[in-house]
Parts: C-alpha cells; structure tokens; sequence
C-alpha cells in the first residue's frame, strides 16, 4: 500500500466566521455598556448612596442586628452592607441596573398617584358640577390626561380613537402645571 500524505488541514472555500463572530460580541459588549453608563447617568445619585456607605459609618447605637446578616436601623429599614462597585469606585453593572429598576418603579409609583389623583379630582368635579348646575366644559372630564397621552402614541384605552372624541383640544394639559411636584 502506497500512503499519500494527507494534510491535516481541510481547505474550504467557506470564509471563516470566527473573526466576525468576535466583532459582533465585541460591539454588541460595547453597546450593552454604553447603554449601562446612559442608565448611570439618568438615576439620581442618591440611589447609590447605600454602595458608597462604609459599615463603619453606620450607627451601631441606634440599630439592631437582623438574622440576615443585615443591619435595622432605629428608622426600621434594613440596610445591607452593599459592596463598593468597581475598583475605581464607581457602580458595577448589577448594581447599576438594581438601581435602575428601583428609580424606574418609584417613578412608576408616583405617575400611579398621581393618576389616582386626577380620577377623584375629575370625579368631584363633576360631583359639585351636578350639584351647583354648573356646567363645566373648559377641561376633559372624561378621560385622565394619561389616557389622552397614551392615545397619542397609540396605546391604552383610546388608541385608534379619532382625537374631537377625546376631547385633548380642550384639555389644557401644560407640562409647566406638574413642575415641582416631586416628593
């Protein structure tokens, strides 16, 4: 038997991907942080106050030892004892979208009250409007100033309703009106 030597390396005339596949990971990696420092950016600093405290500079007096581990201070709030993010000392990317979540739901919860209120303030109105035989047409009364922004951008209860019906011409809505309401 005569033996041919053989390559041990396959020729194709299929490029190779694994350069490729890199790049994308690489810029998809690059994206992802980017987005994660745009996030950093938006939250309020105060949220990561918790990462930046040293145990040492917690009360010890005023608090109590939880069986977690954690540390319930005189207010009644538990406050782990948070890592200090990256070497550098600012938060790490977990950290960073914990607190993100945390900004995004108190937001939420204020834009909720905030509905709230205008249902019942909407609803007495109408209330003394019957009651006084006033008629009130100067102001929506029939849907929240939400539903009207929502329908504006095709969502909620009144996407796809033609405009006259909502009334949002009448509304007067200014962005100025809600400054400073924050808690």
């Amino acid at each position: 038997m005569s033996s041919i030597p053989r390559s041990n390396s396959v020729s194709s005339s299929v490029p190779s991907t694994a350069g490729t596949t890199m790049e994308n990971d690489k810029k998809r990696r690059g994206n992802i942080n980017d987005k994660i420092q745009q996030l950093l950016s938006m939250i309020p600093p105060e949220y990561f106050q918790d990462y930046y405290r040293r145990s040492d500079s917690i009360d010890y007096e005023n608090s109590q030892m939880t069986p977690g581990g954690s540390i319930l201070s005189s207010a009644g709030m538990s406050s782990k004892n948070k890592g200090t993010g990256t070497k550098d000392g600012k938060p790490n990317k977990g950290q960073i979208l914990t607190q993100a979540v945390e900004y995004i739901s108190k937001l939420q919860n204020q834009v909720d009250a905030r509905n709230r209120e205008e249902v019942e303030l909407i609803l007495r109105v109408k209330e003394l409007s019957k009651k006084t035989g006033v008629a009130v047409d100067d102001i929506n009364l029939e849907n929240t100033s939400a539903e009207v922004a929502l329908a504006k951008i095709g969502v909620g209860p009144l996407a796809g309703v033609s405009e006259p019906y909502y009334g949002s011409g009448n509304q007067k809505n200014n962005p100025a009106d809600y400054e400073g309401c924050e808690e």
